[in-house]
């Protein structure tokens, strides 16, 4: 082909893909337009619904007027077994778990538990870095002279891994100070002048 024919076709398909895409949104801009052209609905209508003390349901209305439409009318239903007392704030205790920052809150009465574990995202500083050993996230540890905190939960060594932040860097090595030496000691008097002994 040559390049006035390929050029040529894409006119053609750009036409034909217009037509194509215009029938086809067609029905869309006329359904929108007939909802655009209607008039709004004008009235009232029912916000909020109550049954009040009496059994009758009272309803609420946009324009903020109540309307008492009667009595519910229904039957009532079979008893039923009484219910168990709820927990309370008597029956709670609160422990840390091992781990050093899982909160254990636990409701006990008789028979009845009920246990709730949360975790608090702080640093805990493990010491220094032990080989092997697992770090949970916010663990903190000191290796190479610096303390590192962990991401994840990990036994790799802090420097050079991912699973670790440097959270302190290892500071300089100070300078030797000049060492002195010790001055002559001399007794101390007290109370009477040495001129005077």
């Amino acid at each position: 082909m040559t390049l006035e024919e390929i050029e040529a076709l894409s006119a053609t398909l750009a036409q034909t893909i217009k037509e194509h895409v215009a029938a086809a949104v067609q029905p869309l801009h006329e359904r929108i337009a007939s909802l655009e052209a209607r008039e709004p609905v004008k009235g009232i209508s029912v916000t909020s619904a109550v049954i009040d003390r009496a059994g009758n349901l009272v309803l609420t209305m946009s324009d903020g007027t109540t309307k008492d439409v009667g009595p519910v009318i229904g039957k009532d239903g079979d008893p039923g077994k009484d219910g168990v007392d709820g927990l309370a704030f008597e029956d709670m205790t609160e422990e840390l778990a091992d781990d050093g920052r899982t909160i254990i809150r636990r409701y006990s009465r008789g028979e009845q538990v009920k246990e709730f574990r949360h975790q608090v995202a702080v640093v805990l500083d493990r010491g220094v870095y032990k080989d092997g050993h697992e770090y949970e996230p916010g663990d903190g540890v000191t290796w190479g002279g610096s303390f590192w905190i962990a991401q994840q939960k990990t036994t790799e060594k802090p420097e050079g891994s991912d699973c670790w932040r440097l959270a302190v860097k290892r500071g300089r090595a100070g300078k030797d100070a000049p060492v002195a030496s010790p001055a002559a000691k001399a007794p101390i008097r007290v109370g009477i002048p040495a001129a005077e002994a």
